[in-house]
């Protein structure tokens, strides 16, 4: 177990300016979290004065790590240092000291660097960062993990003085965190974002259309980003079986996952699938949208504290939202406000609110417009600066 230094360590209330983040991502990856993971590197980047990213490569990878290249595919405006090693493979190790050499690693580069804030996606780092005296804050979109070592240990490290809290996603998260003796002070809810500058000049649906070769005519629906179980895929095709005049096009999703969805659609003339698409690909085909879909089914994975990415990037589109009326989306989402949510699981319900919002250019106008003006708040940017706020804040003891 790694020792960790005194409880009188003395906490630094200010903004913290240099910041490492260190993330256990394999780069270049076409997962979500990955995707998260470098809009946030680049967030906090812009608003510390010196600023890395520490990541965990597989060593094929290692070598060939071209920073230009990984702007162009996360589409980032503000590139940033990336530090990494190629110790991904050990990442699933059944040994705890190898799966820890990444993360002891990067702490004493860490602690070389002299960095005034650790920012991690890991519960492992905590303890090698605290036992260097650093100051943690980690980024969870797990429940903790109860009854294992690893587990207990973060737990510890938690109650430390130089661990500043965990950043959870949504609220029914935090309670999980807070049920297993996180103290509630160290806990902070921000959901995902939005990278607003690559919405900052959209497209009209001609010309988004016209640069993606879709017909101009006709009513479009789109779904965009991966193609697992309980996304909502199955429900969408129901729906597209029953509204043969409605095209719908879904835009994302891994090769195997493209391959089943397109046998299980047998064929229907109105569905198309564009394969995987880089993350800076993808407003084009929300600007071609008349309406945008996300119907998330209760057998979702993450269906309790979700956050996904792509409501946000459709609430930054400015394209009317269909989406399932669950407790994680109306976090951000407000029905017959912001979007239009039905029940999960249900095609019938969600052709009822395709027909609705396709068929009310008014309604959908204003789902639209208050989705954009609501996503103000969800940009990476200013959830850094919350972030940067709840660490200069005085702690209720203070």
């Amino acid at each position: 177990m790694t020792a960790l230094p005194s409880a009188t360590a003395a906490v630094s209330k200010s903004p913290p300016r240099r910041v490492a983040y260190v993330a256990p991502v394999d780069l270049p990856s076409p997962r979500a979290h990955a995707v998260q993971v470098m809009k946030n590197a680049q967030a906090w980047a812009k608003a510390s004065e010196t600023f890395e990213l520490i990541a965990n490569l597989s060593p094929a990878r290692w070598g060939a790590l071209d920073l230009r290249r990984l702007a162009d595919y996360y589409g980032l405006s503000h590139p940033f240092p990336i530090v990494a090693y190629p110790l991904y493979p050990l990442e699933n190790s059944s040994r705890r000291a190898w799966r820890g050499l990444f993360y002891r690693l990067a702490a004493w580069r860490c602690a070389r660097q002299r960095v005034e804030l650790v920012y991690t996606r890991s519960s492992l780092l905590p303890g090698f960062a605290l036992a260097h005296g650093l100051p943690v804050l980690a980024e969870l979109h797990a429940p903790p993990a109860e009854g294992k070592m690893d587990q207990q240990e973060f737990l510890d490290a938690a109650r430390h003085p130089l661990f500043r809290g965990i950043v959870t996603i949504s609220q029914p998260l935090a309670d999980r965190y807070e049920a297993v003796g996180v103290p509630r002070e160290k806990l902070l809810v921000l959901p995902d974002g939005v990278d607003l500058e690559r919405f900052a000049a959209p497209l009209s649906r001609e010309a988004a259309r016209s640069a993606l070769g879709l017909p101009q005519s006709g009513t479009l629906a789109v779904y965009a980003g991966h193609l697992y179980e309980g996304r909502g895929v199955e429900t969408i095709l129901a729906a597209a079986s029953r509204l043969p005049e409605v095209a719908f096009l879904f835009a994302g999703g891994l090769t195997g996952d493209v391959a089943r969805w397109r046998q299980k659609a047998g064929g229907l003339a109105n569905v198309q699938f564009t394969g995987y698409l880089e993350n800076h690909r993808i407003p084009p085909y929300l600007w071609a949208a008349d309406l945008l879909l996300m119907p998330y089914g209760r057998g979702c994975p993450t269906v309790e504290w979700m956050s996904p990415l792509k409501m946000f990037e459709y609430m930054a589109a400015e394209r009317p939202i269909v989406g399932t009326d669950l407790a994680a989306v109306r976090w951000v989402l407000r029905p017959g406000e912001s979007a239009w949510l039905v029940p999960p699981d249900d095609g019938e319900a969600l052709v009822e609110g395709i027909r609705r919002v396709a068929g009310d250019g008014a309604l959908g106008e204003r789902l639209a417009t208050q989705a954009r003006l609501d996503v103000e708040e969800y940009c990476w940017d200013r959830r850094v600066e919350r972030m940067k706020a709840y660490l200069a804040a005085p702690s209720p003891s203070e």
